[in-house]
């Protein structure tokens, strides 16, 4: 049986970063990971997969956890297999304790010195004050002053049918106070931006990529982020500082760790503070109840 051939020796470092932190999230990547690779069983299906897990992941969901274990490089998919057989990879094997005690510590794998950011021992004089590190910070509804009533709405509210995007838009246009048009052009980096957003009376740009119901689809994964699947990326390169997404969905992990990267990322670069968080079903809902004339 053939495996992906991993240059680990040269990239040992580099390959440990990205698969520790393929896991950090935790979740079901994680307790597939572990099922795998804590047993002698050189073989696994779906359904032996979820049966070892107790039911905690139903088969039909298991090959697209382990879908994305395969697309990580941790996973190998036996090809032709039906069912699809999963095995294990030697390399991953070998290294899996290092491989989980980094993804459990972001500081240590952070600190792993790669050809992208090599270790080195440098002393250096530095004068004046010491330059500031850049950081994300995830924030909710609750924290921006223009939303302060779903503070005193509780999250359990009655249903509502979903708003069509343009009217949501509107109603967050006129909670800030904006006069701007912002039309929908298909090809904008966010679909409104302004710098009225406060958190405790401090003043912020932020943008808002928003999503309505006219997509099908109950959850969203970055690939529902626009037509090329790009919408986060677009978002986030936005002049801003705070991002957010809105759709009155559920939001998957995987779009939530790509906004948070990519917030992280921005923030490291710009050595300063930014924030990101979303609007999903339950907060769009409390916002709609908090300010039911502007919505």
């Amino acid at each position: 049986m053939t495996h992906s051939v991993i240059d680990v020796g040269s990239n040992l470092n580099e390959n440990l970063e990205r698969w520790s932190g393929a896991l950090a999230r935790g979740g079901d990547k994680l307790r597939v990971f572990n099922v795998v690779y804590s047993s002698k069983r050189k073989q696994w299906t779906a359904k032996e997969i979820s049966e070892e897990l107790d039911g905690a992941i139903h088969p039909y969901k298991v090959p697209n956890v382990a879908k994305k274990l395969v697309g990580d490089g941790i996973l190998h998919q036996v090809p032709g297999s039906w069912p699809v057989i999963y095995t294990k990879i030697p390399d991953i094997q070998h290294y899996k304790n290092r491989i989980l005690a980094l993804a459990k510590n972001g500081r240590k794998r952070g600190a792993l010195p790669t050809k992208r950011k090599p270790q080195m021992d440098v002393k250096v004089r530095v004068s004046g004050r010491p330059m500031k590190l850049g950081q994300a910070v995830e924030i909710t509804i609750d924290d921006i002053d223009q939303f302060a009533r779903v503070r005193k709405k509780k999250k359990e509210s009655p249903a509502l049918k979903p708003l069509p995007e343009e009217k949501f838009k509107r109603g967050l246009l006129k909670l800030f106070g904006e006069t701007g048009k912002f039309p929908d052009s298909g090809i904008e980096r966010d679909d409104f931006i302004t710098n009225k957003l406060t958190m405790k009376g401090r003043r912020h740009n932020a943008a808002f990529a928003l999503k309505g119901p006219g997509l099908p689809a109950k959850t969203m994964n970055p690939a529902r982020w626009g037509k090329r699947g790009n919408q986060i990326q677009k978002l986030v390169s936005a002049p801003a500082q705070v991002f957010i997404l809105q759709a009155e969905k559920q939001f998957d992990e995987d779009s939530l760790e790509q906004l948070q990267k990519l917030v992280e990322h921005k923030a490291a670069q710009q050595h300063r503070t930014l924030y990101y968080g979303h609007i999903d079903r339950a907060d769009s809902l409390r916002l709609r109840r908090a300010y039911p004339m502007l919505f």
